[in-house]
């Protein structure tokens, strides 16, 4: 396996975010709430970023399996990166469900996922093969717990923390495996999809600190005031890191 350049790890832990806030978020009704969309974009081409070579299991998982690091889209849209607002007292309540980590051929899917304290994560294999699924808090390395999934169709359900962390999760078994979870104490995060777009709705009217997370390039952060029934547009540009 080509490992990245250790400063670059070091770049991503130094500018993890920390979704915590300094109040309880209350649940209030959002009638007349704004919705906050835009797109993330890269401001030069990805760096070719060599093919993960495989270790373990090659006769199902190949011997190599492309790198997911820069996943972008037409226009420049970049995947897998987390928006989410920095700090929010109230607003709707949070999603009460079951989010899904997939261990499919090699690799975790999705790679990148938000989700709210108080759901549960659904850890499963689509893989004939052994995984084992292991997420840690990302800022202290801090097991959550550990768990070993010996056949395709096995899951097991867990609940996730009662706090908001970032969640890093590796696959000890297969060490290229990485996922990342971002677990908030409110709904108002989305992950961008395959050409860089996201939406984040039913947002109570105000002004808040917007972010966009990646694993690599790191973190931007931007203003934004949300009028009550508005769509208002915030876009992201990121500069790739070599």
């Amino acid at each position: 396996m080509r490992k990245l350049p250790s400063i670059l790890v070091s770049f991503v832990f130094s500018l993890v975010a920390t979704p915590q806030t300094l109040s309880a978020y209350q649940v209030v009704a959002v009638t007349n709430g704004g919705t906050i969309s835009g797109v993330v974009k890269l401001s030069a081409p990805a760096p070719q970023v060599a093919p993960i070579m495989t270790t373990k299991n090659q006769d199902y998982c190949g011997k190599s399996i492309q790198n997911p690091l820069y996943e972008v889209g037409k226009d420049a849209g970049v995947a897998n990166v987390e928006v989410f607002i920095k700090k929010i007292d109230q607003g709707k309540a949070n999603p009460n469900g079951t989010i899904t980590l997939l261990n499919e051929h090699c690799m975790f899917h999705p790679r990148v996922q938000g989700a709210s304290t108080g759901e549960q994560i659904k850890i499963a294999s689509a893989d004939p093969i052994l995984h084992n699924t292991h997420p840690q808090v990302a800022a202290t390395n801090t097991t959550l717990y550990n768990i070993a999934l010996p056949y395709q169709g096995f899951s097991v359900t867990k609940p996730l923390p009662a706090t908001p962390e970032l969640i890093r999760v590796k696959c000890d078994a297969h060490e290229w495996m990485r996922a990342w979870i971002w677990v908030f104490d409110h709904p108002y995060y989305a992950t961008t999809d395959a050409e860089g777009h996201f939406s984040i709705a039913d947002v109570p009217a105000g002004t808040y600190e917007l972010v966009a997370w990646h694993e690599v390039m790191g973190q931007k952060e931007a203003p934004v005031t949300v009028a009550p029934g508005k769509p208002v547009t915030v876009d992201f540009t990121f500069t790739p890191k070599k």
